[in-house]
């Protein structure tokens, strides 16, 4: 466990027939409900907090089993973002499909940007295809933000809980929100995340286009080998203008959202 890095417990829904070393520590539930309740809930920081509070080197089922897997009525907005957070590939299509609910349809983003699109919900089917996951940058850090407050939520906590949670035991994370750029689609343009090197421009190639008018397109040249059949070479395309998040902010916006959707306190 990295006691002092941006996460601490870091988790991630494994399809069938897959195997791991000693590094990872597995759990398996008796339903897909709670395998990927808790996966949403193991992705929040007030679950991180409880890993990093016990201080321990590695994660075995005595520190883990004391997480608890809550049957709330915030189930299927966790179970919604979860789900599109990890299904990423089509060996997860079962998984979808088993736990596909038309509920999932009449989600809403709880923040208003044009890169969180509404028919990310409302276009979902119970078929998977390769556009049901969040693939953005953009995508992928708003359902974190709002799986950190339905948790909390679920919880019992209040926001300025989560906020104290937040400012206190993940300065790294804080430090990565604060330098972490994204253009008008959502892709990371620059992050100074240590975990994320070759994402987006260097910081001298981001200095000559911060400030770039509205609309006008960069473009980077990669080589990508993270597929069978060898190295391809793609280019990316960013669209100014770029822009940082504020968590606590989202905290605040997420909050405001999910209470009027579900009311307050009582679970």
């Amino acid at each position: 466990l990295n006691l002092s890095g941006e996460r601490t417990l870091i988790g991630a829904i494994i399809p069938k027939s897959t195997a791991h070393i000693n590094g990872l520590e597995s759990i398996v539930f008796g339903n897909y409900i709670n395998l990927v309740l808790f996966c949403g809930y193991a992705a929040s920081i007030p679950y991180d907090f409880f890993i990093k509070s016990i201080g321990k080197s590695n994660l075995h089922s005595d520190n883990i089993n004391p997480l608890p897997i809550m049957n709330t009525k915030y189930n299927s907005s966790l179970l919604c973002r979860s789900l599109l957070l990890n299904v990423v590939n089509k060996y997860y299509s079962e998984l979808w499909e088993c736990l596909w609910s038309y509920a999932y349809r009449i989600e809403k983003w709880s923040k208003s940007d044009h890169r969180l699109r509404p028919e990310k919900f409302t276009s979902l089917t119970k078929e998977w295809t390769w556009d049901t996951p969040l693939r953005t940058d953009y995508e992928r850090r708003q359902a974190l933000v709002e799986i950190d407050v339905l948790t909390a939520m679920a919880l019992g906590m209040t926001l300025d809980r989560l906020k104290t949670i937040y400012r206190i035991q993940f300065p790294v994370l804080q430090q990565y929100e604060a330098d972490t750029w994204y253009d008008q689609n959502g892709r990371i343009v620059f992050t100074n995340n240590r975990s994320l090197t070759g994402v987006g421009f260097s910081r001298a190639e981001f200095e000559q286009i911060k400030n770039a008018k509205a609309s006008e397109k960069f473009y980077r040249t990669i080589i990508d080998d993270t597929m069978p059949g060898g190295p391809v070479e793609r280019t990316i395309e960013y669209v100014a203008p770029f822009d940082r998040c504020d968590r606590e902010q989202d905290y605040e916006t997420a909050w405001k959202f999910f209470e009027k959707k579900y009311g307050s306190f009582s679970r």
